[in-house]
């Protein structure tokens, strides 16, 4: 195991995918949203997005699921580590009613495999993980069945799929409420978009500023070095 950064929480690697950025911006996203008690992580790897929300809500309950047994077992791990309550299930989430009661969580994250349909990968972690059936409208109506009225959702994905997760998002009564564009330079094109909707929620999204992850002098932003607890 390795500390995430100084005096901060440990973790152990997924054994098929590593630490990305799409992951811990995303859980610096979703941290900046209410106070939430319970939270699910579809599609949760070894577990890195409840090891860095527990950061940010000590109290609360995390659950998590995965298709694949072997990141199941390090996502316990990690949680046993930093003391973290909830449970982790190996089980498809395509199949959400059998994650639990509806309406249970507040909040429900998910960093996706981006690339739903084509070739699937030869390396058979990856291509559980990246089945070309899984689609915004799976996920979201996964978020949708675990989500209290209120509850939020939220999610990294390519820009070039935005229209295809609105539609899925409303389609499975998530309102989009929250997004912000991520670029690589302030003069590059959008690499990723952070979404959060509202289940239940009204129309009016709010479009913050680009999260821009590389200043001119090639070295981190202020807000990345804050966000990797660099400063």
């Amino acid at each position: 195991m390795k500390r995430l950064w100084s005096q901060g929480p440990v973790y152990a690697d997924d054994p098929a995918f590593k630490i990305t950025t799409d992951s811990v911006l995303l859980a610096a996203f979703a941290g900046e949203g209410k106070p939430f008690r319970r939270c699910m992580d579809l599609g949760c790897g070894g577990g890195l997005l409840s090891v860095l929300l527990h950061e940010k809500c000590p109290d609360a309950v995390f659950d998590s699921v995965d298709i694949r047994a072997d990141a199941a077992d390090v996502c316990r791990e990690n949680y046993a580590a930093n003391g973290i309550n909830g449970d982790v299930l190996c089980a498809d989430m395509r199949r959400y009613r059998t994650l639990g009661e509806p309406g249970q969580y507040d909040l429900v994250v998910c960093n996706p495999p981006y690339y739903y349909a084509g070739k699937p990968s030869p390396d058979p972690d990856r291509a559980a993980a990246r089945d070309e059936a899984l689609s915004p409208a799976q996920f979201s109506g996964a978020a949708s069945y675990l989500l209290h009225r209120g509850g939020t959702f939220c999610l990294v994905h390519k820009p070039e799929f935005l229209t295809d997760i609105f539609a899925a998002m409303r389609l499975a009564d998530i309102e989009p409420k929250r997004m912000r564009l991520v670029t690589h330079k302030a003069d590059s094109a959008p690499s990723l978009v952070l979404l959060a909707g509202r289940r239940g929620g009204r129309p009016g999204l709010a479009v913050g500023p680009n999260l821009i992850l590389e200043g001119a002098d090639g070295k981190a932003t202020e807000e990345v070095r804050g966000i990797y607890h660099m400063r």
